[in-house]
Formats: C-alpha cells, sequence, structure tokens
C-alpha cells in the first residue's frame, strides 16, 4: 500500500511539474528586455522601452527593422511604433509621434509571460507627450502557443485628440521579400491581396471586414497574421511601406470619433508568426489565432 501510494503521489508530481513547464515555457529577461517561447524570441532595445528590435521565428533571421527618420536621433520606423499621418507634401501635412521619437519609460516583468511597458514620446518633431501602456502576453502551450498578444492603452485625458492614428504598427523586413498584405473583404467571403509597393505614402483600405490581415512572402510561404479585437472605434486597414526601414507595415487605422479621442483608448490584437506548415493563406485562420 505503501509503495502504491508512493508511486501515486510521484506520478502526480511528474505531471504537475511537465504542466507548470509546459505553462511557464515563455521566458522573459527584464535585463536585457527580451522574450522567448518555444518558435518566437522578441528583444526590446534596451533605451527605448517600446521599440522591438530582433524578431526570430523558427530560427528565421532577424524579421523587423528600424530607421533614424528626420531631426531627432531617437529612430521613428521600428516594429510597435505608433504614429498619426496624414496627406502628403509639406503644407497639408500633420504628424505625430505617439510612440516613436524620443519615447522613454520603463518595461516590466509581470510575471506569468506578460511584460509592461509605460512610455511617452517627448522632445522631438512631432512628439505627442502623450502617457501610452503598452502589454504584451506571450504563449507557449496549447493552441495558442507562440502567438503574441498586445494591448495598447493611449491616455488623452479631456483635451480632444482629433486625428486619426495607428495605435499599433507591425513592422517586417525586407521588404521586397514581405511583399503582400492579404486581408478579408467587407463581407468576409473573398482573400484580397494587396500590393504595399503602391503605398509609399500609405493606402487606406475600407473593402476589409475589421477582422484580421496578415503580411505575407510569398516566396517562402513566412509572414504575421494580425487579428483586431472589436472594440467601440470604427477602424479601416492602412496598407503601407516605408523605404528608410525597408520594412512593410500596414497596420490598423482607428477613426477619430467627432469630438476627437478623449480619455484612455484601447486597441488589442494577437500577433501570429506562421511559415507554409503553419498556414496556407486563405480565410481561415491557424488554430488559436484569435
Amino acid at each position: 500500500m505503501k509503495i502504491y501510494r508512493f508511486f501515486s503521489i510521484l506520478s502526480v508530481m511528474l505531471v504537475s511539474l511537465f504542466l507548470v513547464s509546459s505553462v511557464l515555457a515563455a521566458t522573459f529577461d527584464p535585463i536585457n528586455r527580451t522574450a522567448a517561447s518555444t518558435n518566437l524570441f522578441v528583444d526590446w532595445d534596451e533605451t527605448n522601452p517600446e521599440m522591438i528590435v530582433d524578431i526570430h521565428w523558427k530560427g528565421s533571421p532577424n524579421l523587423t527593422n528600424s530607421a533614424v527618420v528626420g531631426g531627432c536621433p531617437d529612430p521613428l520606423e521600428f516594429f510597435g511604433n505608433s504614429w498619426v499621418s496624414i496627406g502628403e507634401g509639406t503644407l497639408n501635412f500633420i504628424f505625430y509621434s505617439l510612440v516613436g521619437w524620443g519615447t522613454t519609460g520603463t518595461w516590466n516583468d509581470l510575471g506569468a509571460s506578460q511584460i509592461r511597458i509605460q512610455s511617452i514620446s517627448e522632445g522631438c518633431p512631432g512628439s505627442a507627450s502623450i502617457p501610452v501602456v503598452t502589454q504584451y502576453h506571450i504563449f507557449d502551450n496549447g493552441p495558442r502557443a507562440d502567438t503574441m498578444t498586445v494591448l495598447r492603452r493611449f491616455r488623452f485625458g479631456r483635451d480632444p485628440f482629433p486625428y486619426d492614428l495607428r495605435p499599433y504598427i507591425p513592422r517586417l523586413h525586407p521588404s521586397s521579400s514581405f511583399s503582400q498584405v492579404l486581408h478579408p473583404d467587407a463581407t468576409g467571403t473573398v482573400l484580397i491581396t494587396e500590393n504595399p509597393s503602391l503605398c509609399p505614402f500609405g493606402c487606406e483600405v475600407v473593402d476589409w471586414n475589421g477582422t484580421w490581415y496578415a503580411i505575407h512572402d510569398p516566396t517562402s510561404g513566412l509572414g504575421l497574421i494580425v487579428v483586431r479585437q472589436p472594440s467601440g472605434y470604427n477602424a479601416s486597414l492602412w496598407v503601407d511601406q516605408d523605404a528608410a526601414s525597408d520594412t512593410t507595415a500596414p497596420s490598423i487605422l482607428l477613426h477619430a470619433p467627432t469630438k476627437g479621442f478623449r480619455g484612455n483608448v484601447t486597441e488589442q490584437e494577437t500577433l501570429c508568426f506562421y511559415d507554409e506548415t503553419t498556414w496556407t493563406p486563405s480565410l481561415t485562420l491557424p488554430e488559436g489565432c484569435h
């Protein structure tokens, strides 16, 4: 009886250790600001807490890039930045950097495979000086393994912010490889392929059902699906390609209400990296990508 009980307890302990190691396999290093799951590695800049400088998926080379642009020494284009950019030329162009130029703040490991970043963009041309909180959660077990959820909150306060904004801009490099942006049409029944090289200043896409889009390399089959959670704000898809960082950089475009954004505005998206073994472009997303 004692031997049976001993092995029963030992079995339970081994199963428990397996489950714990499976759940906690996504690791965060707050000193070097890195996160890793089984197939995904993400590295944030040690100075700018919001700037993702390195992404590897299944041993790939770095999938992103950044660039210093304009009159500020800090990079403006990087994976995870946030902008307002309206119009072309010098007379009617409006630009604000909500996450980008002059961004400083804190990067904190919350445990349970989550981090929280508190930041503000100040001191550079176009810095919006709006407090921002960004929270990441990386999964490493079950159907959602290797997916990354990002929740970003803008604290606009009482003063209205009247501009449409791009709350989170993922970037894949090089743009010549990631040459397609895929998305469902407005009815959700047709898969549409956009050519971002035709949008060096950005193109708004309204024939979209508001659910997801993908940045796709048609040669290797590698890419990133971005799934948007519904919110109370009207949104369209913004297709873009930026020459300075040589990145394909589509994003959600949040439309400002009639009286502008006020108080806290939250955007939540799930980022799912894929290759030809995990997803063939279609209207059906991989299991766990939601």
